[in-house]
């Protein structure tokens, strides 16, 4: 039995017998950039070109500032710094996972509205130092309108708007936590043709094709001889002259005098 136990030592001794699963080489902390995904598993590579499989799934995920993220925040490029086991196959069990490329960033920005969608709250400015730029708003994004309390109803194509927001990887798309939206209506005249009637909104097509949305509710409607008329006498097709004001820049008018050059009684 005695030179049994001797020759086990000897065998283990020599290497000659090797454990049945992967050994743990030691704790580590490892910095790379993010090359693939499998699963819960993300592949990094180091800048010594070594490759690592980290396994997320018992780890905390981190942005660069220490706020929680999720996984499918995290894209391939993204620079990683994973804390964790790592072992001889050259795979981690991460106890932590921070994203150097994903933190929020704070500003200011001013730009000019150029589209609207109502369906998700967002809205695109036009700024002259950063370009198009996408602003995200929600529920407790407040907003002011010429220095009064509004809403994000209120917001016009055309408007200035004043955003103070958040930013992750670009300035491109920024989640607001506060819009200001200023404007001056200028006066405008133009001639056309009456191409939509809903309610009191017209749609003008005017000179050179431009369509105008024309709100008339509050305008004086005239026919030709400048006379009195009623909303319902207007017809599609016919020829309108059109004061009103609106937003430099912006085809939505608000109407002050409608004056219908078809109509003659």
């Amino acid at each position: 039995m005695r030179r049994i136990s001797l020759v086990l030592t000897a065998a283990l001794a020599a290497g000659l017998l090797a454990p049945l699963i992967s050994l743990a080489v030691a704790a580590k902390t490892l910095t790379g950039a993010i090359i693939g995904f499998n699963g819960n598993q993300i592949i990094i590579s180091t800048t010594s070109a070594a490759k690592y499989s980290v396994d997320t799934g018992s780890a905390q995920l981190l942005r660069k500032n220490g706020a929680v993220m999720s996984l499918p925040e995290i894209l391939v490029g993204d620079k990683l710094e994973v804390i964790g086991t790592l072992w001889n196959d050259n795979s981690i069990s991460a106890s932590s996972v921070r994203d150097l490329s994903l933190y929020a960033h704070t500003g200011t920005y001013t730009g000019k509205i150029s589209s609207i969608n109502t369906a998700d709250s967002s809205f695109v400015m036009d700024s002259k130092t950063y370009g198009s730029q996408t602003v995200h708003t929600n529920n407790f994004t407040s907003y002011s309108k010429n220095g009064s309390s509004a809403t994000f109803k209120d917001l016009i194509l055309g408007m200035t708007a004043s955003v103070k927001g958040m930013w992750d990887r670009s300035n491109t798309n920024i989640s607001a936590t506060a819009v200001n939206g200023t404007y001056r209506l200028i006066d405008i005249y133009f001639t056309g043709s009456l191409s939509i009637k809903n309610g009191t909104a017209f749609t003008v097509i005017g000179n050179g094709n431009v369509i105008y949305g024309v709100d008339v509710s509050s305008a004086t409607l005239q026919n030709k001889t400048g006379n009195p008329m009623a909303l319902a006498g207007f017809n599609i097709g016919d020829s309108l002259r059109v004061w009103g004001k609106h937003i430099s820049g912006s085809v939505a008018i608000v109407g002050t005098q409608i004056k219908d050059s078809s109509i003659t009684k």
